[in-house]
């Protein structure tokens, strides 16, 4: 453990608030026990006692703690279960699950663009894309940035649709545009300077990065999408015997 904790260049007293934070999570202490003593954690984890009161005091803000003197220091009843997006893997699936969804979107970029880097699947259109650039929040947090380009004739057809809801479920559900392919891939990254001032988050602290495409009939890219999402929102799903 010793060993463990100062490998990390994260400071002392975030990876051991991190440890009980997690212990909280996994029910090791029930609502209403009492924490061990400061000094018994600070034996157990090989730190200094400012360390641990510094790490209890961040979960007492969080309201998982409560210390009183004399008493010491209680679990408290944890906060409502935070509904997670669900990642599936098919795009019907996707669709299903942000149909009806309605997050608050906050415009960042409106413009013509071109589509970075390659492609998962598709050629890109010779008409060209229109980026739009936004986040997404729900019950007050912001759980992602998404850049999405898209093709420009579908964009023109859906430009109000695209711009006051989620894109995947007017893109399917949709009579006039053609879905032939699709395909999604997901990556576990660290969060950059811009992106973390946007998702209220550290830099290099966990990210899920998203690429996903959809293609027409006639193998054009009608749109791409990078998303970047906290790690604490998001579940993955998948049906093994798909």
């Amino acid at each position: 453990m010793i060993d463990t904790l100062r490998q990390s260049r994260s400071p002392l007293y975030l990876q051991i608030a991190e440890i009980l934070r997690q212990d909280l999570d996994r029910g090791v202490w029930e609502v209403g026990d009492l924490l061990p003593t400061i000094s018994d954690l600070s034996a157990e984890y090989a730190v200094a006692k400012i360390t641990v009161r510094q790490a209890v005091k961040i979960l007492e803000e969080e309201g998982l703690l409560e210390s009183r003197r004399g008493r010491g220091t209680t679990v408290l009843p944890p906060p409502p279960a935070r509904d997670r997006l669900h990642l599936g893997t098919r795009l019907s699936t996707l669709a299903d699950h942000y149909r009806g969804d309605k997050p608050a979107l906050d415009l960042l970029e409106d413009r013509d663009a071109e589509v970075p880097g390659e492609p998962l699947i598709g050629t890109l259109s010779d008409t060209g894309y229109h980026l739009l650039r936004r986040t997404h929040t729900r019950g007050g947090e912001t759980y992602c940035v998404i850049s999405i380009y898209f093709e420009k004739e579908v964009f023109a057809r859906h430009e109000a649709e695209f711009r006051t809801q989620l894109a995947l479920p007017v893109l399917v559900d949709s009579d006039d545009i053609d879905v032939a392919r699709a395909r999604q891939s997901l990556t576990i990254g660290k969060c950059d300077f811009d992106t973390a001032g946007l998702l209220s988050l550290a830099v290099g602290d966990p990210v899920v990065e998203v690429r996903r495409v959809i293609c027409d009939a006639r193998d054009q890219v009608i749109y791409l999408a990078d998303v970047t999402y906290r790690s604490d929102f998001v579940r993955l799903e998948m049906d093994l015997l798909s």
